[in-house]
């Protein structure tokens, strides 16, 4: 027992309680709390529960790392020196990992800070408790490390049967069932790619004409020229381009790629005899799974390469030549462009074919020595004229047009700015509606996020004829986390042209008091953020500029703004 006598420190005591998931019983938050509560009534007798201690919860958070909010806004009041002891129900709902633990602890030390573990009797105020913490969490970090390999090990025994596993397939394929029988009877459904014949020709082009070119620009351009789309319907880019070119789904798996992948040092599972010159190569443990987020791609060290139960289209050879050529073109000096003051670049668009139009610099210049430059549709320029021939407009002229007009609109005389006035008036507000939808969304998310984690602590005690179900309903919460966070998306960007309620035109209204005025003496990224608080987009036939508003009810202007003889 330690009896604390500090009585003079006016910092507070603070409760840590974490689950990953609720369940309404066992360690849930509020036990945890009161386990705490009973431990600081032990250790400090004095102690008034109600205005001496602040709770911190977080419930549906994992313990891998310490992106938790309450957890963070707890650091933040040990920094702020609000807090002087912190209690917890057990040590692995701080953190499971001994390098973030290592870090919290160095932190508590340095703000002068001890904390107390209310189920497995230690603390940090003596050197054995802190010691047994420590040791705690090492072991903490060997169970996670064990179940991480365990995973591995289950992914590697996937990796046998060269099957698909599950996601957005590769252009040029789609996913098949094939059923597989187990040793007991047991009929499992497994996934194989199977092509998709006009895809593939079109993916067999796609290598074939970077091989020629030599470039992703020059490829680019020769799919928009033919009129050659993705599965969706738009033009192929460069990144999307690359994409496919990088992917070895597409190689042949031959002895080139057997010891092209053994060169780099990747764990390839099949035998040298496995790689026939007939099926395709599967690439597993590519990418990060991090939910919510974007996938991240693992260093090429990491993947686990395997024979596929599908036919290559690439051989080796042409696989391999295709990523020394991406190799070396990346390896080439980047010559930065010139900056320019293009003020309407990410807002001007060409109205005949939708395409951002960018800023081309001239060889010429002003007087006062600033850039002369025009702005020509993306597209255009992409296709050589052959999809899009869109004059080009003179760039300066068209940045002054634009600001010309807006100095009109956020005159407090302007229809546009009355519009605004009038709502700022009102008391109709659809923004707590809007939180409430967003949040509850949320919350289904985290519940989804919090399941998957519970079928991934699951992987490592099933059997592998197992992980197939288990694989599915992971795959199922996450498409609906996908759905999910969209809904919150639009949610977020509602009526994105459209100023409607009190909070929103109030600010805008003093946006433009405040900034409007000296507009002139900003910084260029501070005017476009600017302009698109009143401007959804600016459009451009060649000959008029189209200036479409952000959009007031009842107001919804366009404005057209001709332009001079200059534009070409």
């Amino acid at each position: 027992m330690v009896k604390n006598k500090l009585k003079e420190d006016s910092r507070k005591y603070a409760i840590y309680s974490r689950k990953s998931k609720f369940t309404g019983k066992g360690e849930s938050v509020d036990n945890q709390i009161e386990i705490c509560k009973s431990k600081l009534k032990l250790n400090f007798e004095d102690i008034d529960l109600d205005n001496d201690v602040i709770v911190y919860e977080d419930e549906g958070f994992s313990g891998a790392n310490t992106k938790r909010p309450s957890f963070q806004r707890l650091l933040q009041d040990i920094r702020d020196k609000k807090i002087k002891s912190v209690f917890f129900y057990r040590l692995d709902r701080i953190s499971r990992n001994v390098s973030d633990f290592c870090n919290i602890k160095d932190e508590f030390e340095k703000y002068d800070v001890s904390f107390f573990s209310a189920s497995e009797n230690f603390e940090s105020v003596t050197p054995g408790g802190r010691a047994m913490i420590m040791m705690t969490s090492i072991f903490s970090q060997l169970e996670r490390d064990t179940i991480a390999e365990r995973i591995r090990d289950n992914m590697l025994e996937l990796a046998k049967t060269g099957r698909w596993l599950g996601g957005t397939t590769p252009t040029g394929y789609k996913s098949e069932a094939m059923e597989k029988t187990s040793v007991d009877g047991k009929k499992n459904k497994l996934f194989k790619l199977s092509p998709i014949s006009d895809e593939i020709n079109m993916i067999k082009l796609i290598f074939d004409k970077f091989i020629e070119y030599k470039s992703q620009t020059g490829l680019e351009t020769y799919l928009i020229q033919n009129n050659i789309k993705t599965r969706n319907n738009i033009y192929f880019s460069r990144w999307g381009l690359k994409n496919i070119l990088t992917n070895p789904v597409y190689a042949v798996a031959d002895s080139d790629m057997y010891q092209y992948y053994k060169n780099l040092g990747v764990d390839v599972y099949s035998d040298e005899s496995d790689f026939n010159g007939v099926n395709g190569i599967m690439a597993y443990n590519k990418t990060e799974q991090k939910s919510n987020k974007a996938k991240k791609e693992r260093d090429i060290s990491d993947w686990i390469i395997s024979v596929g139960k599908h036919k290559g289209i690439i051989s080796g050879k042409d696989f391999i030549l295709v990523q020394e050529t991406l190799n070396k073109n990346a390896d080439k000096r980047y010559r930065k462009p010139i900056k320019n003051n293009a003020l309407l670049s990410g807002l001007l668009r060409c109205s005949h074919c939708g395409s951002y139009m960018r800023p081309k610099l001239k060889t010429t210049t002003w007087t006062d020595g600033s850039l002369r430059f025009d702005y020509m549709c993306e597209l255009k320029e992409k296709s050589h004229k052959e999809k899009c021939d869109c004059n080009n407009i003179n760039g300066n002229e068209a940045d002054k047009l634009v600001m010309d007009t807006v100095k009109e609109l956020v005159n407090p005389a302007s229809k546009f700015y009355k519009a605004i006035e009038k709502i700022a008036k009102t008391s109709i507000s659809t923004t707590d509606k809007t939180n409430n939808e967003i949040k509850s969304l949320e919350n289904k998310m985290k519940k989804n996020e919090s399941a998957i984690n519970s079928l991934l602590d699951k992987i490592k005690y099933v059997d592998v004829s197992l992980l197939e179900d288990i694989t599915n309903e992971i795959k199922k919460l996450r498409n609906d986390n996908e759905k999910l966070e969209k809904n919150v998306f639009k949610l977020q960007n509602k009526e994105p042209n459209m100023i409607n309620d009190q909070e929103s035109a109030q600010m805008v209204l003093n946006i433009m008091g405040t900034y409007f005025t000296t507009f002139d003496t900003l910084d260029l990224p501070t005017k476009r953020s600017l302009l698109k608080l009143l401007i959804s987009s600016v459009e451009s036939d060649g000959v008029d500029l189209t200036l479409n508003l952000l959009g007031v009810r009842n107001v919804r202007d366009k404005d057209i703004i001709p332009l001079s003889d200059n534009s070409k």
